[in-house]
């Protein structure tokens, strides 16, 4: 079974260094950072399980973040731990979407149990899209409890790589190089590439506020219209 992930971001590097090798020894996969720089590509690649955010990052806030990264990755809970005790910042981290508030100093089996509380493994939880989600450690579309879809591994990669990106232009470029990497050099994979789009629309085309567009000459966006 692949190991729980863990993004732990906090300035502190002395609390770091121990909270990182006490969540290792306790079975835990973790990345930790000090700083907020490139937060949105880490957790596109990670794709973690829980988010452990401080409140003061440098000169940024754990707490403002929270939206934007749950647009990515709606269904990971962010954890929030700080010294400010107010309750102003405890209720701006819970409405922004955290599920809990970790009051400075703790104790590191409080931490524990809080993780292992609310840490569900990602593929399991899949992202959602509207009325979907998508299962992709299964390669599966799915419609609540039922599968909509049982996609290509290509297909998959593909809306993942969208969803991730949601509201954001794709490129071609960036789409050939996740599906095919180099294992196909020189082959043009443009008709390709439109048939998996040409799928997907189809897939999603039962939710009306799901959009795929595409970018002429550029790429693609996927959004979501409530």
């Amino acid at each position: 079974m692949d190991k729980i992930r863990v993004l732990f971001v906090d300035d502190d590097v002395a609390l770091g260094n121990i909270v990182s090798l006490a969540l290792e020894d306790a079975g835990y996969e973790v990345h930790y950072q000090t700083s907020l720089a490139g937060i949105k590509t880490v957790v596109k690649e990670l794709l973690p399980d829980i988010m452990v955010l401080d409140v003061e990052i440098g000169a940024k806030n754990g707490i403002e973040v929270i939206p934007e990264l749950q647009l990515m990755v709606p269904e990971v809970p962010v954890l929030v731990v700080s010294s400010h005790v107010d309750s102003g910042n405890v209720t701006r981290a819970l409405e922004r979407g955290a599920v809990t508030y970790l009051k400075k100093p703790f104790e590191i089996v409080e931490l524990l149990a809080y993780i292992h509380r609310f840490a569900r493994p990602f593929c399991s939880k899949g992202m959602k899209l509207g009325m979907f989600h998508l299962n992709a450690g299964e390669h599966l579309l799915m419609k609540g409890e039922e599968v909509a879809k049982k996609l290509s591994l290509l297909e998959c990669k593909l809306l993942k790589m969208l969803v991730l990106n949601m509201n954001e232009i794709v490129t071609r470029e960036e789409i050939e190089q996740e599906l095919w990497q180099d294992s196909s050099y020189g082959i043009d994979h443009e008709q390709s590439l439109n048939n998996y789009i040409g799928k997907l629309r189809k897939y999603l085309a039962e939710d009306n506020r799901i959009e795929l567009v595409t970018i002429p000459k550029v790429g693609y966006r996927l959004s979501f219209v409530a």
